[in-house]
Parts: structure tokens; sequence; C-alpha cells
């Protein structure tokens, strides 16, 4: 309960950081921004954002960097068994998700939203990867799962049944509810049934 609570708190922490990132960045720039396009280089602030200038050359060092870190720490972390002490495999998607949201972001403030030629195909494709990733988070929450946050494939999906039915062979089942006992399901733990009416 304490692991999933620190968890929920994780990604709100950084799904927050994300959204601040993005409102403080595009409030700075907010007045270049929105000049229109053939107007902007008479805009005070021009050399700082212009893709080439500092500040916006910047963030599509900061924006590049955040997209390859995510990639490179998730992708080591799940394949390579030796890190899984430095922590769980949940904790590094989740922070892979979020340098790979806020990377491009970044980028499309480097851009100065202005999307043509090879810039436009790069960041289409950067998009359509960013979309499959949203996904992809979908579809892990579907996979089975240890205690530990790992993914649980056939074989150990069907080691956990037999542990269970072990488990439950040789004890006592008792049920305080109404309703229809479930013999098949309990049959197939190989556990017999014995009915008897408890008397108050």
């Amino acid at each position: 309960m304490k692991s999933n609570s620190v968890h929920i708190t994780f990604v709100i922490f950084l799904f927050f950081l994300a959204l601040i990132t993005f409102i403080a960045v595009g409030i700075f720039g907010s007045s270049f921004y929105l000049t229109p396009i053939i107007e902007r280089p008479f805009h005070p602030e021009y050399n700082l954002l212009k893709p080439s200038g500092p500040i916006g050359h910047g963030y599509g060092i900061i924006g590049s960097l955040m997209i390859t870190i995510g990639v490179i720490s998730y992708s080591t972390r799940k394949r390579v068994r030796a890190l899984a002490s430095i922590g769980k495999i949940k904790y590094f998607l989740e922070f892979h998700i979020f340098l790979c949201l806020l990377g491009p972001i970044l980028v499309m403030y480097h851009t100065t939203f202005k999307f043509g030629g090879i810039v436009a195909i790069s960041f289409w494709s950067m998009t359509a990867v960013v979309l499959s990733g949203i996904i992809g988070r979908y579809i892990y929450n579907q996979i089975p799962k240890n205690i530990a946050g790992n993914e649980l494939n056939s074989k150990s999906l069907f080691d956990d049944y037999n542990l269970l039915a072990i488990r439950l062979k040789n004890d006592f089942v008792f049920i305080f509810a109404g309703g229809e006992l479930p013999y098949e399901l309990l049959k197939s733990f190989g556990i017999e049934m014995q009915t008897q009416v408890l008397q108050k």
C-alpha cells in the first residue's frame, strides 16, 4: 500500500513538473511565439529565441538530451538484470515517459513552431513515437506483474497457480456468505468439498 502511494506521488510530481515547465517556457516566450513568422526577425527577443539563438538552441539541446536519456535509461534497466537493485522498473518507465514527453515539447519550442522540409518529417516522426509510447503505456498496464512490479510471463503465472494449489490443497476453506459454492474452481485446486450447516 505504501509503495503504491509513493508511486502515485512520484507520477503526480512528474506530471506537474512537466506541466509547469511547458507553461513557464510558453509564458516566457509568448510574445515572440505569437508574433507572425514574417515579423519575428524584428521582435526584440528574436536573437534569443530563434532556433540558432542561445535560448532557442538550448531548448533543442536539452530536449534532445532528455529524449536520449529517457530511452537509454529505461531500455538499459529493462534489459540488464544486474541493475534491478537500483529501482523498480515501473519508476524507470514513468521517468522515461516524463523525459520523452517534456523533451519533444522543448524541441517544439526550439523550432519556434515552424515545421517545414526535413524538420517537419523529424517532428511528426517524433510525435508518432510519443503517441505510440502513450498507447504502449496503456498496454503495459494490462500486463500481469508480480509484487516487485516486474512483468509476469506465462511460465511465472503457471508456477504461481501451482504454488497456490499446493498451499490450498491441505487447508480448510470456510465460506460464511450465502450463495452457491464455487465447486469447479475449488476442485481445480485439488480441494475436496464437504458442506456443513453452521448453527448459531
